[in-house]
């Protein structure tokens, strides 16, 4: 399964989580883990319209007032709860990463790090709800659109602070943010934490969106009001498709180098899906090559015209083949010289971004790199 996120009203914790129950995750078994653990009393998504709009927003009751908690007592509480062992190490790697980013901001040792707001049972339901939520949900990929920029300031256990707060300006790094006019907080720490640690891409460019066959959405309303929610996209993965082709094949030994380069060009201008030449010698020991070309049934007339015109070939094969397509569709690779145009591929629940040649070529003109060393430098990423 593949997950979308669409950030346009930002995203918290219990928005991602609220999300995941509108699009029908059952949170009843999050809800006996915690209260195992002794840690809540209820957590419940709960139906939210607004604007017209049905969606859900999360509720929580503690079981009782909560101490300040170091990564050490999260990690405790992590090893009390019944969770298998992805969900747990998760986890504890998210918690970890937020350990560092709050020592790093605050100038000291991981070890001393109280999280406060972050410590609460709030927000531990919401991180590991949300890691849960992925694997019952069988999640395999997730990736986001860009994330809204926002400003203002807002009050937590430090005072005062600007926005977006300095945990989430070190958890939103290498991640792409577009201007909004939003003057309040719209990505909270929980919030950057679970992109931080689920999203496995982002969007550059509001062309882009979700891909597949959309088998559910929700929608995560969070405490207060900012005028929409975190939508929610789950999709399955587009099985490999099949088809059938034609295969038109002669062998040419009379056609110089030259002739046979503008032979390629004009039978891809007919229609062909591809052509390739294979080298080998004919009778009287002439170099040549079988050239072989591709293309589908409505293209088949004018692609064999051309193929006779272009090479003067006196008879060609034909062969009607079946051929397996990975699931694939255009999208943007974001580069340090600006966004390009590439073609990103499913293969075992996986997706691959890959950028397209013609895009590589305009890009080795603009930066004097050859698109090898481009193509190399892009995908190693």
């Amino acid at each position: 399964m593949r997950l979308y996120l669409d950030l346009s009203y930002g995203i918290g914790g219990d928005m991602l989580l609220a999300a995941l129950a509108d699009a029908g995750l059952d949170l009843a078994p999050l809800e006996e883990m915690f209260q195992e653990a002794g840690l809540t009393a209820a957590v419940a998504a709960v139906a939210e319209t607004r604007r017209g709009i049905a969606g859900k927003r999360l509720i929580l009751e503690q079981a009782e007032d909560q101490p300040l908690r170091t990564l050490a007592d999260i990690q405790a509480v992590l090893d009390r709860l019944p969770l298998n062992d992805r969900v747990r190490e998760r986890s504890r790697d998210a918690f970890r990463r937020l350990a560092e980013v709050e020592a790093a901001v605050h100038g000291c040792e991981v070890a001393s790090i109280h999280f406060h707001e972050v410590g609460a049972v709030d927000t531990l339901v919401d991180v590991v709800g949300a890691i849960w939520g992925f694997d019952v949900l069988g999640v395999t990929e997730a990736r986001a659109s860009a994330i809204p920029w926002f400003t203002g300031t807002v009050t937590c256990a430090h005072g005062e602070i600007s926005l977006p707060a300095p945990a989430v300006l070190r958890l939103l790094e290498d991640k792409p943010v577009r201007p909004s006019s939003f003057t309040r907080e719209m990505v909270t720490p929980t919030g950057a934490l679970l992109l931080d640690t689920l999203v496995d891409g982002f969007d550059h460019d509001g062309a882009a969106g979700p891909s597949g066959r959309l088998h559910a959405a929700g929608l995560g309303y969070g405490m207060c009001d900012t005028g929409g929610g975190l939508r929610l996209y789950l999709l399955e993965e587009e099985p490999a498709s099949s088809d059938t082709v034609w295969v038109l094949e002669s062998h040419i030994d009379h056609l110089s180098g030259e002739e046979l380069g503008r032979a390629f060009e004009g039978i891809m201008a007919a229609g062909a899906l591809d052509v390739l030449a294979l080298h080998g010698i004919m009778k009287k020991n002439r170099p040549a090559v079988a050239l072989r070309v591709v293309c589908d049934d409505a293209h088949l007339q004018a692609v064999e015209t051309a193929f006779f015109a272009q090479t003067l070939t006196l008879g060609i094969r034909r062969t009607r083949t079946e051929r397996t397509i990975l699931p694939r569709t255009a999208t943007t690779m974001h580069t340090p010289w600006g966004d390009i145009r590439a073609k990103a591929y499913t293969l075992a629940g996986q997706t691959f971004i890959a950028p397209e040649d013609d895009a590589l070529a305009e890009l080795a003109i603009q930066t004097g790199h050859s698109t090898a060393a481009l193509r190399r430098l892009l995908m190693s990423k």
